[in-house]
């Protein structure tokens, strides 16, 4: 249990990372986009690109930003009923959830793979000014949800293990959804000083 915990900090880092990158491609994007209205706005002329830039850096900055949101349990859950349940019930909708979403993961890494592969061997660019090789971002896009089913995939073993042994605290710890007392208490946590 001690490799697997910290294979699973070592993957936190790398997701944590990844999210930064993710978070900076978006910026990146948004000031092109200020760029672009400025020119446009300003002086009738265009940088060209910027929509597609930006359609680029959503989709990748998202596909590595969802493995960080997963260690942070970010993920939106309604649990209107799951905080009424006991908490062997509630381990045991932690542990489904994780299968059915490593599925989900699975079936888009799996076409996004596929859409990058075709890309690839056709050499296909974008039919924009730009010709951007679309294998670059479909790739990097690939790669961010290949990661994210690896990173569903080790947190679904590291809870099963803590199932099997009766470990629900773990369980809970990193899978189970947010209560409502931990959004309560980051909330406390901000200071934002006295007005």
């Amino acid at each position: 249990m001690r490799y697997l915990e910290l294979l699973l900090d070592y993957s936190r880092k790398i997701s944590l990372w990844g999210a930064l990158f993710g978070g900076s491609l978006l910026i990146v994007s948004v000031v092109i986009i200020g760029v672009e209205v400025i020119l446009r706005k300003g002086f009738g002329r265009s940088l060209g690109g910027a929509d597609e830039l930006s359609s680029y850096a959503l989709a990748i900055g998202a596909s590595w930003a969802f493995a960080y949101a997963l260690f942070e349990r970010n993920h939106i859950r309604v649990d209107v009923v799951y905080a009424r349940l006991g908490r062997r019930t509630r381990a045991v909708l932690d542990l489904i959830s994780l299968l059915v979403l490593g599925v989900v993961i699975y079936l888009l890494a799996r076409y996004a793979y596929d859409v990058f592969a075709t890309s690839y061997v056709r050499r296909a660019t974008a039919n924009t000014p730009l010709g951007t090789p679309l294998w670059w971002p479909q790739g990097l896009w690939f790669l961010g949800l290949a990661w994210f089913l690896l990173v569903d995939a080790l947190i679904f073993i590291r809870a099963l293990a803590a199932w099997i042994v009766g470990d629900l605290d773990t369980i809970e710890r990193i899978a189970g959804s947010h209560t409502f007392d931990e959004d309560l208490a980051e909330v406390e946590s901000f200071d934002i000083g006295e007005e």
